[in-house]
């Protein structure tokens, strides 16, 4: 093998951590036969030299028969560094490499070779890359980067949901990613192709026998630069690693034709005798999705009859039962976790962010603070060398510093702080003194009984914790299930992942989005521009003080890539809510299902603590409880007799043209992992009470939750729980003065009900 000149920079891409090797090198290999140019040139490709090979022995693969760590990138070449750094153990194997940032240099098989750029490639307009490489679980492979500021980048690896992800950027700075489902585990042969066709940045990408093609589509975080980075964050002197294995890779300058691409993987395919049959076997059940479980047709244990009944005790669901309630209506309220409060109590995003709220939310408050189980907190200072928001309760911050985001007072804005089990407390309390409310806690919706025309829910069907069902016959019905499953179970349209610009004329929105189609069915034709994208799922965890604290130790098979930010709130001496903001991908909900995504972020967030308990100031903490449910942003949304959208919120409520305004928010766009375009909002927008009413759907039906009737650009704004603590509000009050009046939901006085609700008391400013 022969030395190459000087430095190149490893970067690692992608929120979730997944392993990328940076190169951009020409060299040639000892150890095996490599793919090269002559590979292709016997057609009259116009691929010239390779830019980088690299082969294993022949007939074996790069990295130990554990499944250990092939090639490694960490602090520095040795087992020692690797082992500082608490993610990489495994020692070397013979062929694997290291690329070292100090050393600026790749040391394979103990030899030393410097890197360098090739002026080709920093200017060549399309390249191929090949690779055969094994698979051995998800989130493990990095086959090729190059990247550099002047450099551009070429990644292929196995992402969080079990897809193999082609990136490429251009030398005009364009972005290509396509994106293909991996059911190749041991091995799979990989190709991939990027051309430019008029000027246009394409790629094309065959994984086995799978071939997709995708143009340029913008990333939303910084791919290059001097530091490593995980999401557009820098970590210098980070370690990631992948479990996977290489058997052969090479970057060649030029694009090959489909045909000479097929040629190459029916060439590797006999070289390596691999078995192309997909072995992914089929996704089991799913706890999570209710809407799977058998219909139940027999005689249930027991029925309810109800004036409203509320599916899902969320902060809507919980607001519209108190509500409805103190309207005078009976209800019963379905919930199938143990705590009332659903994200804020069991996935543990125990914060409100800053931002209007209502009565009953500032009543949930005072008896939460009454309690010591709540307060306004604020910035305090900290020293954790890592991208941190932490916000600590300060007793003297008064309430009303906590409902503005968008012109927060002097020091930043104030969010609320609380604990998961004050809320419950304090909200069970304020259901019981109506008198009129039963809690059906512990307890999962399942399947909903329309009349026979369809246009009324008549009841619905749910199943205690010891498995008897109970039918709830009800006069109105409000789905807060945040998933929408009630109204998904009687046939209301929805949307999922990204809406065209042709759906609601969004300046945000992209021109062409296959993205999602209406009823929730993902769509992809080909590849990563049509991969689904929802907004990014959280595994919070709370930790507490102890005198002697027990040590988060992750074990080397446990070891997982996580994103070293974090979002902290609590007490400054007390429990503290961790929430490490974008744990896994939103499409982790729809791809693997709620069970596989709950197993993989647990293993995540052991990792995440592990380091955070390095930190100063959490030496002297211990992780406490994981929390029970997963933070999920996004999923289904609702198709109502109006949908917010983008232009709602950039013109504000002054400017709005509706006379339904049932709440008020004023939080940016925040599409975790996503990005977006309007990342901040003048002023505050309110939300009509259209809303919340399914178009088409049963007239006697609310919806009340994120998946209310929000564009998924709109829905990144106004889902939090504040805000949906009004739309519960709302709903709770109109669903009882339906059910009073005999009447459809859409028929209630909306002039009453804004009234009642008196919206612009709750924000400054509002005419």
């Amino acid at each position: 093998m022969r030395c190459l000149g000087a430095a190149l920079r490893g970067v690692a891409l992608g929120v979730w951590g997944v392993f990328v090797l940076g190169f951009a090198a020409a060299s040639a290999n000892d150890g095996g036969v490599s793919v090269n140019a002559s590979s292709l040139n016997d057609s009259g490709s116009d691929v010239s030299d390779a830019a980088l090979t690299f082969v294993a022995e022949p007939d074996a693969f790069v990295g130990d028969a554990n499944g250990g760590v092939g090639w490694r990138f960490g602090d520095s070449g040795d087992s020692d560094g690797a082992e500082q750094s608490g993610r990489n153990v495994a020692t070397l194997c013979r062929g694997s490499a290291v690329y070292s940032p100090e050393k600026r240099a790749v040391e394979l098989d103990g030899a030393r070779f410097e890197l360098a750029t090739p002026q080709a490639f920093r200017t060549s307009p399309a390249w191929t890359l090949v690779a055969v490489a094994e698979v051995r679980e998800p989130l493990s492979i990095g086959v090729l980067a190059s990247r550099d500021a002047a450099v551009p980048l070429v990644q292929l690896d196995v992402d969080e949901n079990d897809r193999f992800r082609f990136i490429v950027r251009d030398v005009k700075g364009e972005t290509v990613a396509a994106c293909v489902p991996a059911p190749y585990r041991k091995p799979v042969f990989v190709a991939a192709v990027f051309e430019t066709l008029d000027g246009k940045s394409r790629v094309r990408l065959t994984v086995g026998k799978e071939t997709v093609e995708s143009d340029a589509t913008p990333l939303t975080f910084p791919v290059w630069g001097e530091k490593i980075q995980i999401g557009g964050l820098d970590f210098p002197g980070a370690s990631f690693s992948w479990r996977g294995a290489i058997s052969e890779v090479a970057l060649l300058n030029g694009a090959a034709s489909q045909a000479e691409v097929e040629r190459l993987r029916d060439a590797l395919t006999q070289k390596y005798a691999l078995d192309l049959s997909p072995t992914s076997a089929p996704k089991a059940p799913d706890s999570w999705d209710v809407l799977a479980t058998p219909r139940f047709d027999g005689t249930p244990d027991r029925e309810v009859a109800t004036d409203v009944c509320v599916v899902g005790a969320g902060s809507a669901g919980c607001a519209a039962a108190i509500s409805a309630a103190r309207a005078g209506a009976n209800v019963v309220l379905i919930e199938r976790q143990k705590r009332l409060g659903g994200t804020g109590t069991n996935a543990f995003v125990s914060n409100w962010e800053g931002g209007p709220g209502d009565e009953i939310a500032r009543e949930l408050f005072d008896r939460m603070k009454a309690d010591g189980g709540a307060g306004v907190a604020k910035e305090h200072p900290h020293r954790i060398q890592a991208p941190t928001g932490f916000k600590m309760v300060d007793d003297a911050e008064p309430y009303e510093n906590s409902l503005v985001r968008a012109n927060p007072p002097e020091g930043g804005y104030r969010s609320v702080a609380f604990l998961p089990s004050a809320f419950d407390k304090a909200v069970r309390e304020m259901l019981a003194e109506t008198g009129r409310v039963e809690i059906l806690d512990e307890t999962t919706f399942f399947q909903a009984e329309k009349s026979a025309d369809g246009t009324r829910v008549e009841s619905v069907l749910a199943r205690t914790l010891n498995g008897s069902v109970v039918r709830v016959k009800a006069d109105v019905f409000v789905d807060s299930t945040g998933d929408v499953f009630l109204c998904r179970a009687v046939g209301c349209e929805t949307f999922l992942g990204v809406d065209p610009k042709s759906r609601f004329g969004e300046i945000g929105a992209p021109d062409d989005a296959t993205l999602a189609t209406a009823n929730g069915s993902a769509k992809g034709t080909t590849g990563g521009a049509e991969t689904l994208r929802l907004n990014a799922i959280a595994r919070c965890y709370l930790v507490e003080p102890r005198d002697k604290p027990k040590r988060e130790i992750v074990a080397p098979s446990e070891q997982a890539p996580f994103p070293k930010c974090a979002y902290i709130t609590g007490w400054i001496d007390g429990p503290r809510t961790v929430n490490m903001l974008t744990t896994l991908p939103g499409a982790a909900l729809i791809e693997l299902g709620y069970d596989e995504a709950s197993r993989r972020s647990e293993r995540i967030v052991r990792n995440h603590w592990s380091w955070l308990q390095s930190q100063p100031g959490f030496e002297n903490y211990e992780l406490v409880e994981i929390a029970p449910m997963l933070g999920i942003r996004e999923s289904y949304r609702v198709k109502t007799s109006y949908v917010l959208v983008e232009a709602d919120l950039a013109a504000g409520w002054n400017a709005q043209k509706h006379d339904d305004m049932i709440a008020v928010a004023d939080h940016p766009c925040d599409i975790h992992g996503e990005g977006g375009t309007l990342s901040s909002v003048e002023t505050a927008y309110g939300v009509p009470f259209r809303c919340l009413i399914p178009e088409p759907g049963p007239r006697n039906l609310l919806v009340a939750c994120r998946g209310a009737g929000f564009s998924k650009i709109a829905a990144s704004s106004c889902r939090l729980q504040r805000t949906m603590i009004q739309l519960g509000n709302a709903a709770g009050l109109a669903a009882a003065w339906a059910a009073r009046d005999g009447v459809p939901v859409d028929a209630v006085d909306v002039g009453a009900l804004t009234e009642k609700l008196d919206v612009r008391s709750r924000y400054p400013g509002l005419r």
